[in-house]
Order: C-alpha cells, then sequence, then structure tokens
C-alpha cells in the first residue's frame, strides 16, 4: 500500500471516529431584540379600621378631665349679693354612640357659699345635683385627633336647686337654670378638651406607620427573598360606630419593592399630613412589584444544573456551566455542555407566573434558531431527546410558594412591633393574581396584584 495513501486513509479514519464519538457545536448568539417598556412603579392601597372600644375611650376621657369643671367664682344674684360657685363632676363620664353622634352624660354637683351667712368662715354648700348630657358630632381632625363639639343638651336634676339661709332652705330653680346656661359653654369646652387631648389617632396610626415600613424576608433558598413597603399617605372617612366600639376607616398608599440578598437597609418616613376623604373602599388593592435580575436567576440555575450529567440516547451530555439572560420577551439560556456534545446550546423560553405555587417559571423552553440548524447537521438526535425538559424543571425562580405567606408574615413582623402591643393586625382572604410580566435588559418584572382585607383592631389606648 502506498505510504501516502495509508497515511491519509488513518487521517480521515480518526476524524470520522472522533466526529461520530463528539459532537462540537457552534452555533451563533441569538440576536438581542427590543425590549417592553418597564412597568411604572405601581400604587398599593391597603384599607382597614382602626376599632376603638367606648369602655375604653371612657376610660380615657375620665382620666383627662378634671373633677372641676367650672372653678369657683363670684357670680352676683338679683339684689346684688355675690354668690361663690363651683362646679363639679361627682361620677364618670358616659358614652353613646347613635346615629353619627357621639353623647355624653356626667353627674355634676354645683357647690354656693352663702352670701348671707352670718359666720366669718363661709363654707361650701351643695346648691343642686343633676345628670347632665351633651350631643356632638365626632371627627377625625386634620392634626390626627378626634374632635367633638359638645353641645349642652338636657338635665335632669337629682337633687333640686335649695339654699338654706338664716337656717331655712329656700327653693331657687331659675337661679340654678342661669348659672348652668351662663357656664354651659365652660363645660362644653372642657368636654371637648378631654377629647381632643387625649384621643389622638396619630399615636396609634404612627406605629403602623413605621413597623409597616420593615423589609419582610418571604423567602431564604436558594437565596433571600425580601419585600420592602414603601408607604407615603394616610387616609381617613367620617368615623362610624355601635354600642361597642367606635371605628375609623383607614387608608394607607403605599408602593411595595423586592430585593434579592441580604436584607435591605431602610430609614423610615415619618408620618405624612393626614387626608380626609368622603368614602374609602373596604378591600386592600395591593400592588407588588417583583423585580428578579437575571444574577439571581443564574444563580438559582446552576445550582440545580451545573455539572449535571445526562444520560441520552447517544451519550452523556454534562451541562459545565448556565447563565440566563433576556431578550425582546424571551428569556435566553445559554449552556456550556462537554460530554457527546461540546460546546455551546442557546435555549428560548417564556416567563410564566404559576398561580398554583406561586413561582416563576420559564415555560416552552426550546432550542434557539441557529442552535437547531446546527444540531440538525451535527446531532440531530439531540433535539429529541430531554434536555429542554430538565431545563424547563430547573427554572423555577425563587418567589416560590412562600409569597403566599405574605400575610402571616406580615402579621408576625407587626404583632412583634411595637404597634402590636396595643393593636391587632387582620389579614384575611388573601389571592395573589399575575397582572403582568415584562422582561427587562437587567431582570424580569413580575406585576402581581394582592386581593386582601385588612382590619386593625385598638386594644387598649
Amino acid at each position: 500500500m502506498n505510504p501516502r495513501f495509508a497515511t491519509g486513509f488513518l487521517l480521515i479514519l480518526t476524524l470520522v471516529l472522533a466526529s461520530g464519538g463528539c459532537q462540537r457545536v457552534r452555533p451563533k448568539a441569538p440576536y438581542v431584540q427590543d425590549f417592553d417598556p418597564a412597568i411604572k412603579d405601581p400604587v398599593s392601597f391597603v384599607s382597614g379600621q382602626v376599632t376603638f372600644s367606648i369602655p375604653a375611650l371612657e376610660r380615657k376621657i375620665n382620666q383627662s378631665l378634671s373633677t372641676t369643671l367650672v372653678s369657683e367664682e363670684a357670680f352676683k344674684g338679683k339684689k346684688g349679693e355675690a354668690w361663690h360657685l363651683r362646679v363639679e363632676r361627682t361620677g364618670p363620664v358616659r358614652i353613646r354612640y347613635f346615629r353619627q353622634k357621639v353623647s355624653f352624660s356626667a353627674p355634676l354637683r354645683v357647690w354656693y357659699t352663702n352670701p348671707i351667712g352670718l359666720r366669718k368662715t363661709r363654707r361650701s354648700r351643695e346648691l343642686c345635683a343633676l345628670s347632665v348630657n351633651f350631643v356632638s358630632p365626632l371627627a377625625v381632625g386634620s392634626g390626627w385627633r378626634l374632635t367633638t363639639k359638645s353641645r349642652f343638651e338636657e338635665y335632669e336634676w337629682i337633687h333640686k336647686p335649695k339654699v338654706r339661709m338664716l337656717g331655712i332652705k329656700i327653693g331657687v330653680t331659675k337661679l340654678a337654670d342661669s348659672i348652668l346656661d351662663k357656664r354651659k359653654a365652660d363645660i362644653e369646652a372642657a368636654i371637648d378638651n378631654a377629647v381632643h387631648g387625649e384621643l389622638r389617632l396619630d399615636k396609634e396610626v404612627g406605629k403602623i406607620w413605621k413597623d409597616i415600613q420593615k423589609p419582610l424576608r418571604i423567602g431564604k433558598a436558594p437565596v433571600e427573598f425580601w419585600v420592602v413597603p414603601k408607604p407615603f399617605s394616610v387616609a381617613v372617612a367620617p368615623i362610624y360606630g355601635n354600642k361597642k366600639t367606635i371605628t375609623v376607616p383607614i387608608q394607607i398608599a403605599l408602593r411595595a419593592e423586592t430585593k434579592l440578598g441580604t436584607k435591605p437597609e431602610s430609614e423610615p418616613e415619618p408620618l405624612p399630613r393626614l387626608l380626609r376623604h368622603k368614602t374609602l373602599p373596604e378591600a386592600s388593592r395591593l400592588r407588588v412589584l417583583a423585580f428578579v435580575p437575571y444574577a439571581g436567576m443564574t444563580d438559582a440555575l446552576s445550582q440545580e444544573v451545573k455539572q449535571r450529567k445526562l444520560n441520552l440516547m447517544k451519550g452523556a451530555v454534562t451541562i459545565k456551566d448556565a447563565s440566563v439572560y433576556g431578550s425582546g420577551r424571551s428569556l435566553i439560556v445559554k449552556t456550556d455542555v462537554g460530554g457527546a456534545v461540546k460546546g455551546t446550546l442557546y435555549f428560548r423560553g417564556q416567563p410564566v407566573f404559576d398561580t398554583l405555587t406561586n413561582t416563576l417559571r420559564v415555560r416552552y423552553v426550546d432550542f434557539d434558531v441557529d442552535t437547531k440548524e446546527r444540531l440538525l447537521a451535527t446531532a440531530d438526535w439531540l433535539l429529541h431527546d430531554n434536555m429542554r425538559d430538565t431545563l424547563e424543571k430547573s427554572l423555577v425562580i425563587p418567589l416560590s410558594q412562600q409569597l403566599a405567606q405574605v400575610p402571616a408574615k406580615i402579621e408576625t413582623a407587626f404583632a412583634q412591633g411595637g404597634a402590636g402591643k396595643k393593636t391587632i393586625l387582620d389579614i384575611n382572604a388573601f389571592r395573589m393574581v399575575p397582572q403582568k410580566i415584562v422582561v427587562r435588559p437587567d431582570g424580569v418584572q413580575i406585576l402581581i396584584k394582592v386581593e386582601s382585607k385588612v382590619a386593625v383592631v385598638v386594644k387598649h389606648l
């Protein structure tokens, strides 16, 4: 045999054997298409009620309301005599709420010093005792305080007005009526000042406002996943109530950010100026804009498939490395492989939010066009094997089922914070609905609508 011919034959045979044992694939990287516009930060509204118990309001008002409602002062009678009078509260103020008005009742006693007494040292005596009723609208003022405009409505004598002069009791009902008429404005002001000074809504809402801004970790593995609420306004609607409670409808407007990695640093914003609306919706409207960067997706994918050996029908293929990036409305998965096929394979897929598991998945994974053409020429068997299924099962982004635990996480964080010592936060009817998914140059945006109802109950003031 000709030596040159033998050498050429061996070389060709070696190349054929090598090509049959290991296929090399070097497709072009997919062309990066234009991206859709980014989703603007959505505004969410947490609607609830701050509920006060009427017995708690009574205790608070009685603690702050002085026993003496009108200090002792000189009051001239018809004949010019100087009466020294004082009005005191002899029992607790009681509160009732009915038809959008609050009524206050309290027992009072009017004291006098005898202007015609013979003794040098005059002592105070009871002029009369009565039960009085005040009626007032109840509202939330611009300064975060519950406000009243009490009006002296009626009274009932417990002890009718009488004075003792020279040992004789004399009825002075008209005089007592005149005194009460002239001093009712002072008594009304004392009630209103007690309500205004003590029933401050900002004390309760301020704790909620501060605690709601704390980052909430809702996932740990494979990377930590955080929701960071950013509230920016508070609004209230007209107060309503019943025999046992008085309720203030409240709505907090916020934006919710998401972060992957270590706990975000956050500086709480101060409580804003209070807004007042005629009505507020009962249900909350939460919009969470989740952002999953490609670096986080790549880490999650690499942990699942890196160095995994796939036993396919014509040999084993090992995924050495994998990464994810975006193109137009699709995600591109780049894999470096070795074994029966060596080189780079590109896949395309569509990001989809799975409502059953509350996870972001990449579905409809298939080979990119140029990768498919190269495989048809070199290793067409790989097109029909299960590598695409393997990648699709591994492309589960760490939003995970723990998103469904957001209400419990918020309630727990609230209970452990300062506001939880005096208030209860209750979140129910929680449901997550995907609104929109947008592929961006640096990651994937997912706009999630959260349907829920939130209630805040003040345990004690």
